[in-house]
């Protein structure tokens, strides 16, 4: 039975630690800002589409800590408030846009339109487009050319 209750005092005590963030400190936090912009693709705003803000590195080359994170373009425009928003720090970006082709394809019985991306994978899957997030308010313009 002593053991049991030096057992049953030893989870208490772990769980009041792990509870209390005395067990290796407080969670780090992650500064997060708000951005919002306009995206246009051969001069006229992009239609729809998302844009995605992925983590880089700070100026000692380290990488950023955080999750991506996207916003829905919609007439050219698109927006994150600060708690959904960027890293603060140096950010890649990612822009796509998909546009329908008129085939279908069936998947478990459902029949769906397959999509096509028309943006440059420049700006995609290959993207060479960067955004440094700062304290605050940021907006983002982005002019993309199809060549």
């Amino acid at each position: 039975m002593f053991l049991s209750l030096r057992f049953t005092h030893c989870v208490l005590v772990f769980c009041s630690l792990t509870v209390c963030g005395c067990f290796g400190g407080s969670a780090e936090q992650i500064e997060r800002a708000a951005v919002s912009g306009t995206i246009t693709y051969d001069g006229k705003p992009l239609p729809e589409g998302s844009i995605q803000f992925v983590p880089g590195t700070d100026a000692s080359g380290k990488p950023l800590r955080g999750k991506a994170v996207q916003a829905l373009i919609s007439e050219g425009a698109f927006s994150l408030d600060a708690d959904q928003g960027p890293v603060v720090g140096m950010n890649q970006v990612l822009i796509n846009a998909t546009k329908k082709t008129g085939k279908f394809q069936e998947f478990d019985g459902q029949k769906t339109e397959i999509l096509k991306q028309y943006i440059p994978a420049k700006y995609n899957t290959n993207s060479t487009l960067t955004y440094e997030i700062k304290s605050g308010e940021n907006t983002a313009d982005f002019a993309l050319e199809t060549k």
